[in-house]
């Protein structure tokens, strides 16, 4: 029964009759094949083409195949291929001076079919036991920088991406703008409509920032009906821009619900450096956050941005429910 066709294997070998020999066996199973026939072609398509597992011949016209053995295993992104060296030599040193700069398995010439396929299947069964992990891991690792209800990113990892982006912004003086969002009445939806119809409005709300924002900016759920929004390379008129948008889709369009429509509107501060008197990321959640209580203090569904560092004056918007603080 032919085995996965997805699995790919590199025959690395300069002599023809060995990778033809070699091609068959791979096929009659299922395999698909990537022949190279020097060291420098396959230190090329190796980087630039799939691969899962590679039989590589000792001996290459043009290099070491056990220094080529090693560059490959060096690279952080093939930690989870395979490597046969094939070789003509049956001296124990020259084996062990493979398996330490990487290879996983040696087979010698002349090699015997069922041997090679064999040591092949292992090779599969390791590599798809890595891929398992690393997905696993990969799931793992999603999972804890995610908010379970809404799928946006999470206050741990906010946090963490705040300081990397403030750190930047500092060191190369570019701006950086930062907007905390809160749902008004939130609690009154709660209590009218009860927790499941509040959680509808959150994911409900939770989509439309994921796609009203740019691939650069992040969104988290700050904490309970609060969210906030990064924005790096943006000054605070088009942050103030942004939340604006953000605030009019909000209260225009009604979110769908188990029990009908829901309407909902959410209050907007929004911060940015180097306009704020801020010296951290914490600074620029405050700021942010003062702005925020203040649009919430003024009547709600309103923008409301820290004032400018360097003139003292309020900025404006010409939107009616968009001020600045």
């Amino acid at each position: 029964m032919p085995e996965q066709s997805a699995f790919k294997v590199a025959i690395v070998d300069d002599d023809a009759a060995i990778r033809r020999l070699v091609r068959l066996f791979l096929q009659r199973a299922g395999y698909e094949t990537l022949e190279c026939t020097t060291g420098e072609e396959a230190r090329r398509r190796l980087v630039a083409e799939p691969w899962d597992l590679a039989i590589l011949d000792r001996r290459l016209p043009d290099l070491d195949g056990v220094l080529l053995c090693h560059e490959l295993k060096s690279n952080p992104d093939f930690r989870a291929r395979y490597i046969i060296m094939l070789t003509g030599e049956t001296e124990q040193e020259d084996k062990i001076q493979g398996l330490e700069l990487g290879a996983d398995d040696y087979i010698t010439k002349p090699f015997q079919y069922p041997e090679l396929m064999a040591r092949i299947r292992a090779g599969k069964r390791i590599v798809d036991l890595q891929k398992e992990l690393m997905e696993t891991n990969r799931r793992l690792e999603l999972l804890s920088i995610t908010d379970g209800l809404t799928k946006l990113n999470n206050h741990r990892y906010f946090q963490d991406e705040l300081l990397r982006a403030f750190e930047e912004s500092s060191r190369y003086q570019r701006p950086l703008s930062l907007a905390m969002i809160d749902i008004d009445f939130f609690k009154k939806i709660n209590d009218t409509h009860g927790h499941a119809i509040g959680d509808d409005v959150l994911k409900a709300v939770s989509n439309l920032f994921r796609e009203s924002i740019r691939s650069t900016d992040l969104v988290a759920r700050y904490g309970g009906e609060e969210f906030a929004v990064m924005m790096p390379e943006t000054e605070l008129d088009d942050a103030i821009t942004f939340a604006e948008k953000i605030r009019a889709l909000v209260a225009e369009n009604a979110i769908d619900t188990q029990v009908g429509p829901v309407p909902a509107t959410v209050s907007i501060g929004v911060a940015s450096v180097p306009f704020t008197r801020v010296r951290g990321p914490k600074d620029l959640i405050v700021a942010a956050d003062k702005a925020l209580y203040r649009a919430k203090k003024a009547g709600r569904n309103q923008v409301h941005a820290e004032k400018r560092r360097d003139s003292g004056r309020a900025t404006k918007k010409t939107a009616p429910a968009a001020k600045a603080s």
